[in-house]
């Protein structure tokens, strides 16, 4: 009874995860359709004080390759997650892939936190580069999202490793009966 319950819960949330995947490619598209790559969305996102009038060319791509990269890590955590919740309706839950697929969440999430925190410092570099000196910026930034993420991939990787020793375990009781 208990695992028919575990079952269809983990199955809704890789429903609802399957449609918040979804949901976040529609609201990408759509605001890559508005301009959300733009030239003033990067101007919102880094408002410095020694912004460039004429941001690079280069500096722009770089500030669109890492949202890109920062979104297709996002949908890939996400579906790694996908995989851990049909692994787990499917009764998977102390075997050695499905542990893996939690490892796999935990690093990116550790990749997220990492292009979180020095992306912002490379982009303000290559924004105010071209600016006189004096007036080039190099910021660091760890805010509260950086931290929880390195904190959830953390916790994620240590349950990883959790469950890896448990599907250890269980595969060695299951030979020694």
């Amino acid at each position: 009874m208990q695992d028919d319950i575990f079952a269809r819960r983990a199955r809704t949330f890789e429903w609802a995860t399957i449609g918040l995947i979804t949901l976040l490619c529609v609201a990408a598209a759509i605001s890559i359709a508005d301009g959300g790559l733009g030239v003033a969305a990067l101007r919102e996102d880094y408002a410095t004080t020694h912004f460039p009038d004429t941001p690079g060319p280069w500096a722009i791509g770089l500030w669109r390759m890492v949202e890109v990269a920062s979104f297709g890590l996002l949908l890939w955590v996400l579906w790694c997650i996908r995989s851990w919740l049909a692994a787990c309706a499917d009764g998977d839950i102390f075997e050695s892939d499905t542990a893996r697929q939690v490892l796999r969440i935990g690093q990116g999430l550790l990749a997220l936190a990492v292009i979180n925190v020095f992306s912002h410092t490379l982009v303000i570099l290559a924004l105010t580069w071209n600016n006189a000196p004096g007036q080039r910026t190099l910021s660091v930034a760890i805010d509260g999202t950086g931290l929880f993420l390195l904190l959830a991939a953390a916790v994620l990787t240590l349950f990883g490793y959790i469950q890896s020793e448990a599907a250890r375990l269980m595969t060695e009781n299951k030979e020694f009966v």
